[in-house]
């Protein structure tokens, strides 16, 4: 018997398109490993490039005047604030999975789904609809960037159309 045995390759995690409702989070999210750990930090690198910085504000700048926070006009401006970090570091996620795994189209990466579990984990804490809010702008930038850069004006549409259906 081997010291090491080879173990079977984990099954994929479908990608979905995220809700609101929270729905797309999967126990797969909370699963950290020493890889998610290594893909969040990468992913939290990459979220300070320009390139992912503009299809951020791209994904906020669409969805956000058409989802109503309650947030008062002193709050307002930091949630914002927060809501962008979270579709920037979902941004850089989806842009390291793109890069650096060999999940197919429509699939999801563990290590990269431990890694999202990471960046909701690291949100300062809110009110719950704010969290939901936060948690979706993280998935929804990784599924905006998870797909190629060809795709991602159709791709930004169905998650603004997913919004506006509730």
């Amino acid at each position: 018997m081997p010291l090491f045995g080879r173990r079977a390759a984990p099954e994929p995690l479908p990608l979905v398109v995220p809700r609101l409702d929270g729905t797309g989070w999967t126990a797969a999210h909370a699963q950290a490993s020493f890889e998610a750990s290594t893909h969040y930090e990468n992913g939290s690198r990459s979220a300070y490039e320009p390139a992912v910085h503009a299809l951020a504000d791209r994904l906020v700048d669409q969805v956000l005047p058409g989802v109503v926070t309650g947030a008062s006009a002193e709050d307002a401006p930091y949630l914002e604030k927060v809501l962008r970090t979270a579709a920037r570091l979902g941004v850089g996620l989806g842009v390291v999975e793109r890069q650096s795994t060999v999940a197919a189209p429509g699939e999801l990466d563990r290590g990269i789904a431990g890694a999202l579990g990471l960046a909701r984990r690291g949100l300062p804490a809110m009110q719950p609809d704010w969290e939901r809010l936060a948690a979706w702008f993280l998935l929804a930038g990784h599924f905006l960037a998870r797909h190629d850069p060809e795709q991602q004006d159709r791709v930004l549409r169905v998650l603004v159309e997913h919004v506006a259906a509730g």
